[in-house]
C-alpha cells in the first residue's frame, strides 16, 4: 500500500474520498532511557533509545493505519501527517 504525506500521487488518480482514519500509539520508557536522555539533554549529543523508541511508534501507527485502510478498501493513504510530542516523563504519543 501506498502512504504519502503528499495531497496527490503522481501518475495516479483519486477516484474515492473515505473519511478520515487515525491512530495512536503509546509507548513507554525504561528509567535507563531516561537518566541517559537526561545527560545527552545536559551534555548535548543524540538519545539512540529514544530515537529508537521514536522509530518503533512510527512502525506501529504506520502499520496500524495500513490495517485500517485496508478494512475500508483503500489502496493508497495520501496526506498522512503524523504528531509526536512527550506525554510524560517516560511515555511518548504519536
Amino acid at each position: 500500500m501506498i502512504v504519502t504525506t503528499t495531497k496527490s500521487i503522481e501518475g495516479r488518480e483519486i477516484s474515492r474520498c473515505n473519511d478520515p482514519i487515525a491512530a495512536n500509539v503509546v509507548i513507554g520508557t525504561t528509567i535507563f532511557s531516561d537518566i541517559g536522555a537526561s545527560y545527552v539533554d545536559f551534555f548535548g549529543g543524540r538519545s539512540t533509545s529514544y530515537e529508537k523508541k521514536m522509530q518503533e511508534m512510527y512502525k506501529r501507527v504506520t502499520e496500524t493505519l495500513k490495517q485500517r485502510a485496508q478494512a475500508i478498501r483503500a489502496d493508497a493513504i495520501i496526506g498522512l501527517s503524523a504528531d509526536d510530542r512527550d506525554k510524560g516523563t517516560s511515555n511518548f504519543k504519536l
